[in-house]
């Protein structure tokens, strides 16, 4: 009855956690989500009606295609009204769309002048696709962890929700990116143990260690900080990030965010298995001391780090890097220039702080871990004197630490 009340009180506090840090960051957070310009729709194209090719300069390749379509409004007020409007594509233009056919789904503009308005193809409607895939993940992480598996998808979703209705709302009312990027990544990993394995030594073990990881990449950032001299100009973004708010945004700090948020998901993946792996060595031995414990998480921590490390740098790769690289190579025809630039500085320095902040959580958790399950009596069961007595204290450990997979 105990633990059918922990979980739902779990979660519930951590939903008020997450509404009180959305209200304690909200004041000064008035973007607005608005059109400068006009309506935007939701449609479906029924027919093509004209094609219309026209090429400025004779002799050149320079051509601006414009398609003539009609499309019929899938929601809103005027759904099913039939629209006519265009697609325009400019070769010259360093980005185009594909263009439109019969049957895709878009988005149309409205644009105005005077009393006329007219509409245009704004972009091909993705967000339906990508929920439908959405929805898969989520029944295909219930179906295959069940129990475990709902309580994963409620961590996840409230740790988007902590980045999206905490962290952002901080940074663009100008509030300390420093601190509140600490504090979301402590919400996130008390918030993600709790629910997911329960309130057990173990889970303690998790957080302590992942907590002492993230603050050595916290303490590593801020240092380099001083030697690299970054400026936070990192890509055309960072520009127009800058003019938000006043100029309140802190891009530095925003390298320190993006940091940490983007290595603590690793961290705390290493440091609950060092948990979980230590604490399957201290209940098979007899009297487990302090140097026995760590000696094996060390152990164990020397086969998680090589494949830990290259998850975390081809993850940086594949999602940023590589395209970093490939723009700045093919611009800069000089080496020393290339590996001096502050966009790849900054995209290396989050795979190194990131692979410390792994490195250094591997002992600080196989020490906690070895400190907290060497002290505690109920890992001495299989010395006492009475037999019996042992197995019956050794089952009800091994329960007490099981019973969140039940």
């Amino acid at each position: 009855m105990k633990k059918k009340i922990i979980y739902p009180a779990s979660v519930a506090l951590a939903v008020i956690l997450l509404v009180l840090g959305y209200l304690a960051v909200r004041d000064g957070y008035d973007i607005e989500y608005g059109d400068a310009v006009g309506e935007y729709l939701r449609t479906k194209i029924t027919k093509i009606t004209k094609v219309d090719e026209y090429k400025p300069y004779d002799e050149s390749t320079y051509t601006v295609t414009t398609y003539y379509f009609d499309a019929e409004v899938k929601s809103g007020e005027r759904a099913g009204d039939i629209i006519h409007a265009t697609q325009v594509i400019d070769s010259s233009a360093m980005y185009n769309s594909n263009p439109v056919s019969e049957g895709d789904k878009v988005i149309l503009c409205q644009s105005k002048k005077g009393d006329e308005s007219s509409w245009a193809f704004a972009e091909f409607i993705r967000s339906d696709a990508i929920i439908v895939l959405g929805v898969l993940f989520c029944i295909a992480i219930i179906a295959f962890g069940r129990l475990k598996g709902l309580k994963t998808l409620i961590t996840l979703i409230l740790t988007i929700g902590s980045v999206f209705f905490v962290l952002i709302p901080a940074i663009l009312s100008g509030r300390n990116i420093y601190f509140w990027t600490i504090v979301v990544c402590l919400y996130i990993t008390v918030m993600t143990l709790v629910i997911v394995n329960g309130i057990s030594y173990m889970s303690l073990v998790g957080m302590l260690g992942c907590m002492g990881g993230v603050l050595i990449s916290a303490a590593i950032t801020l240092v380099m900080d001083l030697f690299l001299k970054l400026t936070g100009y990192t890509d055309e973004c960072t520009i127009y990030i800058k003019g938000i708010n006043n100029g309140a945004i802190n891009l530095k700090a925003l390298v320190f965010a993006g940091i940490l948020i983007g290595s603590i998901g690793a961290v705390m993946d290493v440091a609950v298995n060092i948990a979980a792996s230590v604490h399957e060595v201290a209940t098979k031995v007899e009297k487990p001391s302090f140097r026995e414990l760590y000696k094996s998480g060390l152990t164990i921590s020397r086969d998680i780090i090589g494949t830990m490390s290259n998850t975390l740098i081809l993850a940086y790769i594949g999602s940023s890097l590589c395209s970093v690289l490939l723009i700045i190579y093919s611009n800069s025809f000089s080496m020393l220039n290339l590996f001096n630039r502050e966009n790849l500085i900054v995209e290396l320095l989050k795979i190194l702080v990131g692979s410390f902040g792994i490195l250094s959580a591997l002992p600080i958790t196989s020490a906690i871990a070895a400190l907290f399950y060497s002290k505690l009596e109920r890992f001495s069961a299989p010395g006492r004197d009475n037999a019996e007595s042992d197995q019956d204290d050794y089952s009800q450990m091994l329960e007490e630490f099981n019973e969140n997979e039940k």
